[in-house]
């Protein structure tokens, strides 16, 4: 039976040009990403062997490589694209990605506003 063991990166931070408003694309902000996989790690616990599709690292490539460089209206297209990324560069069985805009033009004070996606890959 295949385990779903848990790996992940909080918080790490990216400048973008993702947004709805030229300004935003123009411009570009501050976006933060969270990135939940579940991956079947037994065979690394076991034989103590670093594994470069099962690591912090390679999450951490997916997010920078579709914040910094794709452009997208969208930050629930933004967090789709990772989690597609995700899948196609690890052997994940599910995917959570949240987006965190600080940035938002919405008029008003707060900490941020987000979304996160999460699919399965057989949801893929």
């Amino acid at each position: 039976m295949r385990k779903e063991d848990i790996l992940y990166v909080k918080d790490m931070r990216f400048w973008g040009t993702h947004g709805y408003f030229q300004e935003e694309n123009k411009l570009g902000q501050q976006f933060g990403v969270d990135i939940e996989a579940k991956i079947d790690m037994t065979d690394m616990c076991e034989k103590d062997e670093f594994v470069w599709e099962i690591s912090y690292v390679a999450l951490f490539k997916a997010a920078k490589k579709i914040v910094e460089g794709e452009e997208h209206k969208l930050i629930q297209r933004v967090a789709y694209r990772i989690v597609e990324e995700v899948f196609a560069t690890t052997p994940a069985s599910k995917v959570s990605v949240t987006i965190k805009k600080p940035g938002a033009p919405i008029g008003g004070i707060f900490d941020h506003t987000g979304c996160i996606i999460e699919r399965t890959r057989e949801e893929m």
